[in-house]
Protein backbone atom coordinates (compact mmCIF):
# COMPACT_ATOMS: atom_id res chain seq x y z
CA UNK A 1 0.00 0.00 0.00
CA UNK A 2 1.46 3.63 -0.44
CA UNK A 3 3.77 4.84 -3.69
CA UNK A 4 6.62 2.70 -4.49
CA UNK A 5 9.77 4.91 -4.37
CA UNK A 6 10.76 8.08 -2.77
CA UNK A 7 13.21 10.42 -3.38
CA UNK A 8 16.10 10.97 -0.60
CA UNK A 9 15.48 14.45 1.15
CA UNK A 10 19.05 16.69 1.30
CA UNK A 11 20.91 17.14 4.74
CA UNK A 12 18.89 20.49 5.39
CA UNK A 13 15.41 18.92 3.97
CA UNK A 14 15.76 15.98 6.92
CA UNK A 15 16.29 18.71 9.13
CA UNK A 16 13.13 20.81 8.09
CA UNK A 17 11.13 17.02 8.47
CA UNK A 18 12.46 16.21 11.50
CA UNK A 19 11.58 19.62 12.64
CA UNK A 20 8.09 18.97 11.20
CA UNK A 21 7.56 16.19 12.72
CA UNK A 22 8.47 17.12 16.43
CA UNK A 23 5.51 20.36 15.89
CA UNK A 24 3.33 18.58 14.28
CA UNK A 25 3.51 16.10 17.37
CA UNK A 26 3.26 18.81 20.11
CA UNK A 27 -0.05 20.59 18.39
CA UNK A 28 -1.44 17.19 17.50
CA UNK A 29 -1.27 18.19 13.50
CA UNK A 30 -3.60 15.01 12.64
CA UNK A 31 -6.57 15.84 15.08
CA UNK A 32 -7.09 19.03 12.89
CA UNK A 33 -10.21 19.02 11.42
CA UNK A 34 -9.42 20.12 8.29
CA UNK A 35 -6.56 17.58 8.05
CA UNK A 36 -9.36 14.70 8.95
CA UNK A 37 -11.71 16.63 6.34
CA UNK A 38 -9.08 16.92 3.65
CA UNK A 39 -8.64 13.00 3.74
CA UNK A 40 -12.42 12.24 4.32
CA UNK A 41 -11.57 10.67 7.43
CA UNK A 42 -14.72 9.82 10.07
CA UNK A 43 -15.21 7.46 12.87
CA UNK A 44 -16.98 4.27 12.55
CA UNK A 45 -17.97 2.42 15.22
CA UNK A 46 -15.16 4.33 17.54
CA UNK A 47 -12.37 4.21 14.70
CA UNK A 48 -10.69 6.44 11.95
CA UNK A 49 -11.67 5.54 8.58
CA UNK A 50 -10.96 7.27 5.44
CA UNK A 51 -14.32 7.18 2.60
CA UNK A 52 -10.91 7.00 0.12
CA UNK A 53 -10.67 3.08 -1.94
CA UNK A 54 -7.59 3.99 -3.38
CA UNK A 55 -4.82 2.39 -2.08
CA UNK A 56 -2.63 4.19 -4.08
CA UNK A 57 -4.00 7.43 -2.14
CA UNK A 58 -2.30 6.87 1.35
CA UNK A 59 1.50 7.59 1.94
CA UNK A 60 1.47 4.91 5.28
CA UNK A 61 0.71 1.36 5.26
CA UNK A 62 -2.08 1.86 7.45
CA UNK A 63 -2.98 5.79 6.55
CA UNK A 64 -6.69 4.13 5.48
CA UNK A 65 -7.45 4.04 9.17
CA UNK A 66 -4.25 6.09 10.93
CA UNK A 67 -4.41 9.84 10.42
CA UNK A 68 -1.59 10.22 12.30
CA UNK A 69 0.34 7.61 10.35
CA UNK A 70 -0.70 9.62 7.23
CA UNK A 71 0.60 12.98 8.42
CA UNK A 72 3.75 11.48 9.91
CA UNK A 73 4.20 9.72 6.37
CA UNK A 74 2.96 13.24 4.41
CA UNK A 75 5.62 15.09 6.26
CA UNK A 76 8.71 12.28 5.79
CA UNK A 77 7.76 12.78 1.97
CA UNK A 78 7.71 16.94 2.02
CA UNK A 79 10.34 17.29 -0.47
CA UNK A 80 9.50 14.18 -2.40
CA UNK A 81 9.37 14.83 -6.44
CA UNK A 82 9.63 11.52 -7.90
CA UNK A 83 7.00 10.59 -9.98
CA UNK A 84 3.99 8.82 -8.14
CA UNK A 85 2.30 5.59 -9.47
CA UNK A 86 -0.26 5.45 -11.63
CA UNK A 87 -0.34 9.53 -12.07
CA UNK A 88 1.38 11.65 -14.21
CA UNK A 89 2.31 14.01 -11.45
CA UNK A 90 4.80 14.50 -8.44
CA UNK A 91 3.71 12.89 -5.00
CA UNK A 92 3.52 16.48 -3.68
CA UNK A 93 2.11 17.85 -6.56
CA UNK A 94 -0.57 15.00 -6.57
CA UNK A 95 -1.68 15.78 -2.75
CA UNK A 96 -1.69 19.10 -3.02
CA UNK A 97 -4.31 19.91 -0.83
CA UNK A 98 -2.24 18.02 2.18
CA UNK A 99 0.53 19.61 1.29
CA UNK A 100 -0.92 23.16 1.23
CA UNK A 101 -2.43 22.26 4.79
CA UNK A 102 1.40 21.42 6.05
CA UNK A 103 3.10 24.69 4.40
CA UNK A 104 -0.05 26.89 6.08
CA UNK A 105 0.29 25.36 9.98
CA UNK A 106 4.24 24.94 9.59
CA UNK A 107 4.52 28.79 8.33
CA UNK A 108 1.95 29.53 11.81
CA UNK A 109 4.55 27.58 14.09
CA UNK A 110 8.16 29.27 12.65
CA UNK A 111 8.71 27.07 9.61
CA UNK A 112 9.12 27.96 6.48
CA UNK A 113 7.74 25.04 4.23
CA UNK A 114 7.13 26.09 0.50
CA UNK A 115 5.80 23.79 -1.37
CA UNK A 116 7.46 22.82 -5.21
CA UNK A 117 6.49 24.34 -8.27
CA UNK A 118 3.14 22.40 -9.73
CA UNK A 119 2.56 23.74 -13.39
CA UNK A 120 -0.34 20.73 -13.53
CA UNK A 121 -2.13 22.20 -10.61
CA UNK A 122 -1.40 25.24 -11.83
CA UNK A 123 -2.50 25.30 -15.62
CA UNK A 124 -5.68 23.23 -14.07
CA UNK A 125 -6.54 25.76 -11.42
CA UNK A 126 -6.26 28.29 -14.17
CA UNK A 127 -9.63 27.02 -15.97
CA UNK A 128 -11.81 28.08 -12.43
CA UNK A 129 -12.79 31.47 -10.79
CA UNK A 130 -12.43 31.55 -7.34
CA UNK A 131 -14.65 34.33 -6.75
CA UNK A 132 -17.98 33.07 -5.80
CA UNK A 133 -19.02 29.72 -5.58
CA UNK A 134 -22.55 28.66 -6.26
CA UNK A 135 -24.44 25.54 -5.42
CA UNK A 136 -26.53 24.19 -7.93
CA UNK A 137 -29.58 21.51 -7.81
CA UNK A 138 -31.08 20.43 -10.91
CA UNK A 139 -34.35 18.52 -10.19
CA UNK A 140 -35.67 15.33 -10.37
CA UNK A 141 -35.74 13.08 -13.68
CA UNK A 142 -37.22 10.06 -13.37
CA UNK A 143 -36.68 8.78 -16.83
CA UNK A 144 -32.79 7.85 -15.51
CA UNK A 145 -32.17 5.73 -12.86
CA UNK A 146 -29.10 7.84 -11.99
CA UNK A 147 -31.06 11.37 -11.54
CA UNK A 148 -34.42 10.03 -10.16
CA UNK A 149 -33.38 12.50 -7.05
CA UNK A 150 -31.91 14.99 -9.18
CA UNK A 151 -28.18 16.05 -9.25
CA UNK A 152 -26.12 18.85 -7.52
CA UNK A 153 -22.82 20.43 -8.43
CA UNK A 154 -20.79 23.63 -7.87
CA UNK A 155 -20.23 26.93 -10.41
CA UNK A 156 -17.59 28.60 -9.87
CA UNK A 157 -17.82 32.12 -10.80
CA UNK A 158 -15.96 35.35 -12.59
CA UNK A 159 -17.87 38.63 -12.12
CA UNK A 160 -16.30 39.53 -15.85
CA UNK A 161 -17.42 36.26 -17.76
CA UNK A 162 -21.01 35.22 -18.46
CA UNK A 163 -22.55 32.66 -15.76
CA UNK A 164 -22.81 30.34 -19.00
CA UNK A 165 -18.98 30.14 -19.70
CA UNK A 166 -18.22 29.39 -16.05
CA UNK A 167 -16.53 26.51 -14.82
CA UNK A 168 -18.62 23.62 -13.11
CA UNK A 169 -17.12 20.38 -10.46
CA UNK A 170 -19.29 17.84 -10.23
CA UNK A 171 -19.69 14.51 -8.90
CA UNK A 172 -20.57 11.20 -10.38
CA UNK A 173 -20.27 7.49 -11.42
CA UNK A 174 -17.22 7.11 -13.76
CA UNK A 175 -17.67 5.82 -17.29
CA UNK A 176 -21.01 5.17 -19.28
CA UNK A 177 -23.80 3.31 -17.19
CA UNK A 178 -26.93 4.64 -19.75
CA UNK A 179 -27.57 1.34 -21.01
CA UNK A 180 -26.31 -1.10 -18.05
CA UNK A 181 -29.60 -2.89 -16.95
CA UNK A 182 -27.45 -3.59 -13.74
CA UNK A 183 -26.80 0.22 -12.70
CA UNK A 184 -29.23 0.14 -9.42
CA UNK A 185 -27.91 -2.72 -8.13
CA UNK A 186 -23.91 -1.96 -9.20
CA UNK A 187 -24.44 1.11 -7.39
CA UNK A 188 -25.88 0.25 -4.55
CA UNK A 189 -23.09 -2.31 -3.71
CA UNK A 190 -20.16 -0.23 -5.08
CA UNK A 191 -19.54 -1.56 -7.85
CA UNK A 192 -18.26 1.59 -9.74
CA UNK A 193 -15.95 4.30 -8.88
CA UNK A 194 -16.86 7.90 -8.68
CA UNK A 195 -14.80 10.78 -10.15
CA UNK A 196 -14.95 14.73 -10.69
CA UNK A 197 -15.93 15.87 -13.71
CA UNK A 198 -15.73 20.03 -14.58
CA UNK A 199 -17.27 21.51 -17.91
CA UNK A 200 -18.42 24.73 -18.90
CA UNK A 201 -21.96 25.97 -17.24
CA UNK A 202 -23.49 25.95 -20.63
CA UNK A 203 -23.13 22.49 -21.35
CA UNK A 204 -25.15 21.61 -17.55
CA UNK A 205 -27.81 24.26 -18.72
CA UNK A 206 -27.71 22.02 -22.26
CA UNK A 207 -28.01 19.00 -20.67
CA UNK A 208 -30.42 19.39 -17.85
CA UNK A 209 -32.56 22.26 -18.80
CA UNK A 210 -32.32 21.48 -22.74
CA UNK A 211 -32.56 17.65 -22.84
CA UNK A 212 -33.97 16.42 -19.73
CA UNK A 213 -36.10 19.32 -18.76
CA UNK A 214 -35.08 19.96 -15.26
CA UNK A 215 -35.38 23.76 -13.56
CA UNK A 216 -32.00 24.42 -11.89
CA UNK A 217 -32.22 25.92 -8.42
CA UNK A 218 -28.49 28.02 -7.70
CA UNK A 219 -27.52 28.42 -3.96
CA UNK A 220 -25.13 31.20 -3.83
CA UNK A 221 -22.72 30.61 -0.92
CA UNK A 222 -20.60 33.64 0.65
CA UNK A 223 -16.95 31.42 0.71
CA UNK A 224 -14.14 33.41 0.20
CA UNK A 225 -11.70 33.23 -2.22
CA UNK A 226 -8.92 31.64 0.01
CA UNK A 227 -11.70 29.05 0.57
CA UNK A 228 -12.56 28.23 -2.92
CA UNK A 229 -8.89 28.07 -3.28
CA UNK A 230 -9.01 25.00 -0.62
CA UNK A 231 -11.88 23.47 -2.22
CA UNK A 232 -10.44 23.18 -5.56
CA UNK A 233 -6.95 22.22 -4.01
CA UNK A 234 -9.25 19.41 -2.26
CA UNK A 235 -11.11 18.46 -5.60
CA UNK A 236 -7.67 18.11 -7.52
CA UNK A 237 -6.13 15.93 -4.98
CA UNK A 238 -9.20 13.32 -5.10
CA UNK A 239 -9.38 13.54 -9.06
CA UNK A 240 -6.04 11.24 -8.87
CA UNK A 241 -7.72 8.64 -6.58
CA UNK A 242 -11.37 6.92 -6.62
CA UNK A 243 -14.19 6.20 -4.22
CA UNK A 244 -16.09 3.71 -4.58
CA UNK A 245 -19.56 4.76 -5.53
CA UNK A 246 -22.83 3.81 -3.30
CA UNK A 247 -26.41 4.76 -4.71
CA UNK A 248 -27.26 5.79 -0.63
CA UNK A 249 -24.37 7.48 0.84
CA UNK A 250 -20.76 8.05 -0.84
CA UNK A 251 -22.07 9.25 -3.70
CA UNK A 252 -22.24 12.58 -5.60
CA UNK A 253 -24.44 14.34 -2.86
CA UNK A 254 -21.51 13.52 0.19
CA UNK A 255 -18.20 14.53 -2.58
CA UNK A 256 -19.98 17.30 -2.90
CA UNK A 257 -20.55 18.20 0.78
CA UNK A 258 -16.81 16.78 1.96
CA UNK A 259 -15.61 19.57 -0.63
CA UNK A 260 -17.92 22.25 0.85
CA UNK A 261 -16.05 21.01 4.36
CA UNK A 262 -12.52 21.04 2.96
CA UNK A 263 -13.26 24.84 1.98
CA UNK A 264 -14.38 25.89 5.63
CA UNK A 265 -13.52 23.20 7.82
CA UNK A 266 -15.82 24.98 10.55
CA UNK A 267 -18.49 23.26 8.54
CA UNK A 268 -20.33 20.05 9.62
CA UNK A 269 -22.17 18.69 7.15
CA UNK A 270 -21.43 15.29 7.23
CA UNK A 271 -21.58 14.74 10.87
CA UNK A 272 -25.09 15.96 11.09
CA UNK A 273 -26.19 14.52 7.70
CA UNK A 274 -28.10 10.88 8.02
CA UNK A 275 -26.62 7.82 7.33
CA UNK A 276 -28.17 7.90 3.37
CA UNK A 277 -28.12 10.85 1.27
CA UNK A 278 -29.79 12.21 -1.72
CA UNK A 279 -28.99 15.84 -3.30
CA UNK A 280 -31.88 17.26 -1.95
CA UNK A 281 -30.14 16.40 1.87
CA UNK A 282 -27.00 18.44 0.55
CA UNK A 283 -29.25 22.05 -0.51
CA UNK A 284 -31.08 21.38 2.85
CA UNK A 285 -27.97 21.00 4.84
CA UNK A 286 -25.96 23.75 2.72
CA UNK A 287 -29.25 26.23 3.44
CA UNK A 288 -29.49 25.34 6.93
CA UNK A 289 -26.05 26.58 7.80
CA UNK A 290 -26.19 29.97 9.09
CA UNK A 291 -25.29 33.22 6.99
CA UNK A 292 -23.40 30.14 4.03
CA UNK A 293 -26.23 30.23 1.17
CA UNK A 294 -26.48 34.47 0.34
CA UNK A 295 -28.86 34.28 -2.62
CA UNK A 296 -31.51 31.64 -4.02
CA UNK A 297 -32.14 31.92 -7.91
CA UNK A 298 -34.16 29.71 -10.22
CA UNK A 299 -33.71 28.56 -13.78
CA UNK A 300 -36.75 27.39 -15.43
CA UNK A 301 -36.40 24.66 -18.24
CA UNK A 302 -36.40 25.34 -21.95
CA UNK A 303 -40.11 22.93 -21.30
CA UNK A 304 -41.66 24.90 -18.57
CA UNK A 305 -40.94 28.10 -20.50
CA UNK A 306 -42.55 26.77 -23.54
CA UNK A 307 -45.41 25.26 -21.37
CA UNK A 308 -46.06 28.39 -18.94
CA UNK A 309 -45.98 30.76 -22.36
CA UNK A 310 -48.16 28.75 -24.01
CA UNK A 311 -50.71 28.48 -21.53
CA UNK A 312 -50.89 32.07 -20.34
CA UNK A 313 -51.51 32.63 -24.34
CA UNK A 314 -55.45 32.81 -25.34
CA UNK A 315 -57.36 29.56 -26.84
CA UNK A 316 -56.97 30.52 -30.16
CA UNK A 317 -53.00 31.24 -29.96
CA UNK A 318 -52.78 27.92 -28.57
CA UNK A 319 -54.38 26.05 -31.42
CA UNK A 320 -52.70 27.89 -34.19
CA UNK A 321 -49.40 27.70 -32.49
CA UNK A 322 -49.93 24.11 -32.45
CA UNK A 323 -50.82 24.12 -36.17
CA UNK A 324 -48.08 25.91 -37.10
CA UNK A 325 -45.60 23.30 -35.89
CA UNK A 326 -46.96 21.49 -39.49
CA UNK A 327 -44.55 24.07 -42.09
CA UNK A 328 -47.39 23.08 -44.49
CA UNK A 329 -49.90 25.43 -42.27
CA UNK A 330 -46.96 28.00 -41.76
CA UNK A 331 -48.73 30.28 -44.72
CA UNK A 332 -52.59 29.63 -44.23
CA UNK A 333 -52.32 30.47 -40.12
CA UNK A 334 -49.52 33.86 -40.35
CA UNK A 335 -52.25 35.07 -42.75
CA UNK A 336 -54.69 35.00 -40.10
CA UNK A 337 -52.41 37.94 -37.69
CA UNK A 338 -52.04 41.43 -39.47
CA UNK A 339 -51.04 42.78 -35.94
CA UNK A 340 -47.40 42.30 -35.51
CA UNK A 341 -47.23 41.87 -31.68
CA UNK A 342 -49.91 39.23 -32.32
CA UNK A 343 -47.96 37.70 -34.95
CA UNK A 344 -44.54 37.64 -32.52
CA UNK A 345 -46.48 35.81 -30.05
CA UNK A 346 -47.73 33.41 -32.11
CA UNK A 347 -44.29 32.91 -33.96
CA UNK A 348 -42.34 33.04 -30.23
CA UNK A 349 -44.68 30.31 -28.84
CA UNK A 350 -44.10 28.15 -32.06
CA UNK A 351 -40.41 28.33 -32.00
CA UNK A 352 -39.88 27.56 -28.25
CA UNK A 353 -42.09 24.61 -29.09
CA UNK A 354 -40.21 23.54 -31.93
CA UNK A 355 -36.93 24.41 -30.21
CA UNK A 356 -38.23 21.59 -27.78
CA UNK A 357 -39.19 18.85 -30.25
CA UNK A 358 -35.85 19.35 -32.19
CA UNK A 359 -34.29 18.53 -28.70
CA UNK A 360 -35.67 15.40 -28.56
CA UNK A 361 -33.96 14.03 -31.59
CA UNK A 362 -31.10 11.55 -31.21
CA UNK A 363 -29.04 13.32 -33.48
CA UNK A 364 -28.80 16.61 -36.05
CA UNK A 365 -29.58 14.39 -38.94
CA UNK A 366 -32.56 13.56 -37.37
CA UNK A 367 -33.42 16.95 -36.74
CA UNK A 368 -32.53 18.23 -39.57
CA UNK A 369 -35.91 19.09 -40.98
CA UNK A 370 -37.12 20.67 -37.73
CA UNK A 371 -33.84 23.04 -37.76
CA UNK A 372 -34.91 23.84 -41.13
CA UNK A 373 -37.83 25.03 -40.36
CA UNK A 374 -36.71 26.72 -37.65
CA UNK A 375 -34.63 28.53 -39.59
CA UNK A 376 -37.27 29.65 -41.81
CA UNK A 377 -39.43 30.98 -39.17
CA UNK A 378 -36.76 32.52 -37.29
CA UNK A 379 -36.02 34.48 -40.26
CA UNK A 380 -40.32 35.80 -40.55
CA UNK A 381 -39.65 36.71 -36.61
CA UNK A 382 -36.93 38.98 -37.51
CA UNK A 383 -38.87 40.83 -39.66
CA UNK A 384 -41.17 42.08 -37.44
CA UNK A 385 -40.10 44.97 -34.63
CA UNK A 386 -42.45 44.04 -32.29
CA UNK A 387 -40.85 43.12 -28.82
CA UNK A 388 -41.04 39.82 -27.67
CA UNK A 389 -43.44 39.17 -24.74
CA UNK A 390 -41.98 35.55 -24.25
CA UNK A 391 -40.90 35.30 -20.52
CA UNK A 392 -39.26 32.61 -18.06
CA UNK A 393 -41.79 30.45 -16.32
CA UNK A 394 -42.37 32.22 -12.79
CA UNK A 395 -40.35 30.98 -9.38
CA UNK A 396 -42.37 28.31 -7.45
CA UNK A 397 -43.72 29.28 -4.41
CA UNK A 398 -41.44 27.02 -2.75
CA UNK A 399 -37.49 25.83 -2.88
CA UNK A 400 -37.03 22.93 -3.20
CA UNK A 401 -34.39 22.94 -0.10
CA UNK A 402 -38.11 23.99 1.82
CA UNK A 403 -39.86 20.51 1.00
CA UNK A 404 -40.49 17.34 3.13
CA UNK A 405 -37.24 15.00 4.15
CA UNK A 406 -36.90 11.71 2.38
CA UNK A 407 -37.71 9.58 5.72
CA UNK A 408 -41.18 9.05 6.57
CA UNK A 409 -42.63 7.17 9.29
CA UNK A 410 -46.10 6.29 9.25
CA UNK A 411 -48.88 4.29 10.61
CA UNK A 412 -52.29 3.33 9.39
CA UNK A 413 -55.29 1.00 10.21
CA UNK A 414 -57.43 -1.74 8.27
CA UNK A 415 -60.23 -4.71 7.98
CA UNK A 416 -60.87 -7.40 6.38
CA UNK A 417 -63.85 -9.12 6.78
CA UNK A 418 -64.22 -7.66 10.30
CA UNK A 419 -60.72 -8.29 11.53
CA UNK A 420 -58.61 -5.09 12.05
CA UNK A 421 -54.81 -4.53 11.65
CA UNK A 422 -52.56 -2.17 11.98
CA UNK A 423 -49.53 -1.53 9.61
CA UNK A 424 -46.28 0.64 10.44
CA UNK A 425 -44.63 2.08 7.60
CA UNK A 426 -40.87 3.68 7.76
CA UNK A 427 -39.32 4.82 4.55
CA UNK A 428 -35.91 5.36 3.77
CA UNK A 429 -36.26 8.13 1.11
CA UNK A 430 -37.75 9.29 -0.45
CA UNK A 431 -41.17 10.76 -2.36
CA UNK A 432 -44.74 9.61 -3.27
CA UNK A 433 -48.00 11.24 -4.86
CA UNK A 434 -49.37 12.52 -1.68
CA UNK A 435 -46.57 14.10 -0.30
CA UNK A 436 -45.97 18.17 -0.87
CA UNK A 437 -44.65 18.92 -4.56
CA UNK A 438 -41.24 20.97 -3.47
CA UNK A 439 -38.51 20.00 -5.36
CA UNK A 440 -41.23 17.36 -7.07
CA UNK A 441 -43.10 16.67 -10.02
CA UNK A 442 -46.69 16.66 -9.03
CA UNK A 443 -47.99 13.45 -8.52
CA UNK A 444 -44.27 11.62 -8.99
CA UNK A 445 -43.13 8.91 -7.00
CA UNK A 446 -39.86 8.13 -6.31
CA UNK A 447 -38.57 5.62 -3.42
CA UNK A 448 -36.66 3.07 -2.23
CA UNK A 449 -36.59 0.65 1.07
CA UNK A 450 -40.24 1.60 2.03
CA UNK A 451 -40.87 -1.11 4.87
CA UNK A 452 -44.04 -2.09 6.15
CA UNK A 453 -44.47 -4.13 8.99
CA UNK A 454 -48.10 -5.36 9.74
CA UNK A 455 -49.61 -5.07 13.84
CA UNK A 456 -52.39 -7.72 14.45
CA UNK A 457 -52.96 -9.53 17.64
CA UNK A 458 -50.15 -8.37 19.31
CA UNK A 459 -47.62 -9.81 16.90
CA UNK A 460 -45.15 -7.57 14.58
CA UNK A 461 -45.29 -9.44 10.55
CA UNK A 462 -43.39 -8.34 7.81
CA UNK A 463 -45.65 -7.50 5.03
CA UNK A 464 -43.76 -5.78 2.53
CA UNK A 465 -40.44 -4.12 1.68
CA UNK A 466 -40.70 -1.70 -1.83
CA UNK A 467 -37.59 -1.78 -3.20
CA UNK A 468 -37.46 0.22 -5.85
CA UNK A 469 -40.51 2.26 -6.66
CA UNK A 470 -40.60 4.99 -10.09
CA UNK A 471 -43.94 6.28 -11.08
CA UNK A 472 -42.73 9.42 -13.74
CA UNK A 473 -46.82 11.00 -14.91
CA UNK A 474 -45.79 13.05 -18.19
CA UNK A 475 -48.57 15.31 -18.69
CA UNK A 476 -49.80 15.32 -22.33
CA UNK A 477 -50.93 18.53 -24.17
CA UNK A 478 -51.56 19.73 -27.60
CA UNK A 479 -47.83 19.77 -28.65
CA UNK A 480 -46.27 17.33 -26.16
CA UNK A 481 -46.40 13.34 -25.75
CA UNK A 482 -44.73 11.37 -23.40
CA UNK A 483 -45.33 7.97 -22.04
CA UNK A 484 -46.65 7.86 -18.45
CA UNK A 485 -43.99 5.13 -16.77
CA UNK A 486 -44.29 3.43 -13.80
CA UNK A 487 -41.77 0.35 -12.36
CA UNK A 488 -41.79 -1.16 -9.14
CA UNK A 489 -39.98 -4.00 -7.39
CA UNK A 490 -40.62 -5.61 -3.96
CA UNK A 491 -40.76 -8.05 -1.65
CA UNK A 492 -43.97 -8.68 -0.36
CA UNK A 493 -46.54 -10.82 1.37
CA UNK A 494 -50.47 -10.44 0.07
CA UNK A 495 -52.83 -10.24 2.47
CA UNK A 496 -55.38 -13.42 2.47
CA UNK A 497 -59.41 -13.22 2.95
CA UNK A 498 -58.69 -14.66 6.51
CA UNK A 499 -56.27 -11.45 7.43
CA UNK A 500 -53.66 -13.57 7.53
CA UNK A 501 -50.46 -13.60 5.22
CA UNK A 502 -49.29 -15.04 2.17
CA UNK A 503 -45.52 -16.42 1.66
CA UNK A 504 -43.04 -13.81 0.41
CA UNK A 505 -43.25 -13.36 -3.25
CA UNK A 506 -40.72 -11.57 -4.91
CA UNK A 507 -43.11 -8.83 -7.02
CA UNK A 508 -42.14 -6.76 -10.40
CA UNK A 509 -44.86 -3.96 -11.66
CA UNK A 510 -44.43 -2.37 -14.98
CA UNK A 511 -46.64 -0.13 -16.79
CA UNK A 512 -46.62 2.45 -19.27
CA UNK A 513 -49.10 4.65 -20.34
CA UNK A 514 -50.75 8.75 -20.53
CA UNK A 515 -51.33 11.36 -18.09
CA UNK A 516 -53.21 14.42 -18.36
CA UNK A 517 -53.36 17.71 -16.66
CA UNK A 518 -57.28 18.21 -15.35
CA UNK A 519 -56.15 21.75 -13.79
CA UNK A 520 -53.69 23.56 -11.83
CA UNK A 521 -53.74 20.69 -9.19
CA UNK A 522 -55.08 18.12 -10.32
CA UNK A 523 -53.93 15.03 -12.89
CA UNK A 524 -54.97 11.64 -14.14
CA UNK A 525 -53.56 9.14 -15.56
CA UNK A 526 -53.99 5.61 -17.68
CA UNK A 527 -51.73 2.74 -17.77
CA UNK A 528 -51.53 -0.73 -19.30
CA UNK A 529 -49.88 -2.75 -15.93
CA UNK A 530 -48.46 -5.94 -15.99
CA UNK A 531 -47.71 -7.81 -12.66
CA UNK A 532 -44.97 -10.78 -11.91
CA UNK A 533 -44.81 -12.47 -8.59
CA UNK A 534 -42.14 -15.13 -7.95
CA UNK A 535 -41.99 -17.08 -5.23
CA UNK A 536 -44.66 -19.66 -3.76
CA UNK A 537 -46.77 -19.92 -6.91
CA UNK A 538 -45.42 -17.91 -9.60
CA UNK A 539 -48.27 -15.60 -11.84
CA UNK A 540 -48.39 -13.36 -14.68
CA UNK A 541 -51.01 -10.93 -14.36
CA UNK A 542 -51.95 -8.15 -17.10
CA UNK A 543 -54.57 -4.83 -16.88
CA UNK A 544 -55.53 -1.77 -17.10
CA UNK A 545 -55.03 0.50 -13.79
CA UNK A 546 -56.25 4.58 -13.80
CA UNK A 547 -56.14 7.06 -11.31
CA UNK A 548 -56.78 10.62 -10.27
CA UNK A 549 -54.75 12.71 -8.32
CA UNK A 550 -55.58 16.26 -6.81
CA UNK A 551 -53.90 18.80 -4.61
CA UNK A 552 -56.49 21.01 -1.96
CA UNK A 553 -53.62 22.50 -0.59
CA UNK A 554 -50.01 21.63 -0.38
CA UNK A 555 -50.34 19.38 2.65
CA UNK A 556 -53.82 18.09 2.06
CA UNK A 557 -54.33 16.12 -1.10
CA UNK A 558 -55.70 12.65 -2.43
CA UNK A 559 -54.90 10.22 -4.94
CA UNK A 560 -57.85 7.57 -6.19
CA UNK A 561 -56.78 4.61 -7.90
CA UNK A 562 -58.20 1.58 -9.51
CA UNK A 563 -56.79 -1.60 -11.50
CA UNK A 564 -58.41 -5.19 -13.08
CA UNK A 565 -55.46 -7.52 -13.55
Amino acid sequence: MGNAAYAAPTMEQSRDIATMLKLAQQVKLSEQPEWLKILQYHQVFGQWKSRVDDPTYFLAEHGKADPKAELTATIRNAFDDAIAENTPQPNVCRFIARYQFLSRQMKELGVDYPLPQCSGFDGWRDKFSNQRATLIFASIYLNSPASMYGHTFIRFESEKKSRLNDTTVSYAVGGDTDDDPLFLVKSLIGSYPGEFYHIPFYNKVREYSDLDSRDMWEYETNLSSEEIDHMLAFIWEHSFSYTNYYFADDNCALMLLASLEAARPSLELLKTAKPWLIPLDVVKLVRDQPDLVTKVSYRPSQFNNAQFNFYRADEKVQKDAVSLLDEENQEAVLSRYENDVARAELLDISLAMLEYQRNRKHSEEEAADISRYQLKLSGVRSKISAESNFIDAPRPISTPDEGHDSFRAGLSYGAINGLGYGRLNLRSSNHDGLDPDSGYAPGARSKMGDLYLRLSEKRVEFERLDIFEVFAPSIRSAWFSHPTIKFSASIQRDVLRDNSLSSVQLTLDAGAGVSYRLGEYSRAYALAEGIVKLGDGNAVTLGPSAGVTHALTDAIRFEVESSAQ
